[in-house]
């Protein structure tokens, strides 16, 4: 239990998990340096340090922990908005790193627009929907809440997306380009539709897509999306694999014949983007 001196901002973080260093007593030393007497060949190699990365290969700095923990507290509601930050010397002792590593993790808040750095003041705490920035999404996939309504969300962008994309590139792309991305859709159903290559197959079938709309935004969105979901846990999959036979042939066959790929598309999906939607309004 909190003393009665603890702060505010102290017990707004109590439940934040964080991985504080050993106390300075039980840090290992470093071994002393090798005498002149030793002689160049006993002395140690110097080491290689290893890097620690990210799931998508880039490198972890120093303030990503203070980052993530603040990021996942906005996200969850722990940190309420329009609430005060911690101050940095509370934050700091908290975590158990530097001023400047505290300060760094909330410039790179204030950035993606979940807090607002005021000058002389505490920084304040910004509802994650108001944040106008897409690294946003990726920190409410990567850290928020996996419940019914996340569920619901992520399905319904990626299908009425990929609707989106059907209909530009039926309307755009020539007979060529289009026989081509049948094919791929039609390979995969030869096949039989692997569940486990489902990702694989549509992160290059919507990125052919998105390039036949001849739309930037399209396309630049289509590949951030695949980047952000790649290498984590995936969606059950909505089809049977003998469904998705079926839908991607039919698919691939109208992209062919000009007969609407986009109408069936949603047609097909429309009844699970429904299901979702009351599972998702049952589970409030």
């Amino acid at each position: 239990m909190a003393s009665p001196k603890t702060s505010l901002a102290e017990r707004r973080l109590e439940d934040l998990d964080t991985d504080r260093p050993p106390p300075p007593s039980s840090r290992p030393t470093d071994p002393p340096p090798p005498s002149a007497a030793s002689g160049p060949s006993s002395r140690p190699a110097p080491s290689r340090r290893t890097v620690e990365r990210d799931a998508e290969g880039r490198p972890r700095h120093a303030a990503d922990p203070v980052y993530e923990k603040l990021a996942s507290a906005i996200i969850e509601g722990s940190l309420a908005p329009g609430s005060a930050l911690p101050s940095e010397r509370e934050l700091s002792e908290r975590f158990g790193v530097s001023r400047l590593i505290v300060r760094q993790a909330i410039h790179r808040l204030a950035d993606i627009g979940l807090v607002r750095v005021r000058q002389g003041g505490p920084s304040i705490v910004v509802h994650p929907n108001d944040a106008r920035d897409l690294r946003v999404i990726d920190l409410v996939y990567r850290l928020g809440h996996r419940g019914a309504r996340e569920y619901r969300e992520l399905v319904e962008r990626q299908f009425l997306h990929g609707h989106a994309l059907l209909v530009l590139a039926a309307r755009r792309a020539s007979k060529e380009r289009l026989r081509a991305i049948a094919a791929m859709a039609e390979d995969y159903a030869a096949r039989g539709a692997p569940v486990a290559e489902m990702m694989e197959f549509e992160k290059r079938f919507f990125h052919a897509l998105a390039e036949a709309t001849d739309n930037r935004f399209y396309l630049f969105e289509t590949t951030w999306w695949f980047r952000m979901i790649e290498g984590r846990e995936s969606r059950p999959p909505i089809f049977t694999d003998e469904q998705r036979v079926t839908f991607y042939r039919e698919i691939a066959r109208r992209l062919v014949e000009d007969k609407d790929a986009a109408r069936y598309y949603l047609e097909t999906l429309a009844p699970i983007l429904d299901m979702i939607g009351a599972l998702s309004l049952g589970a409030r």
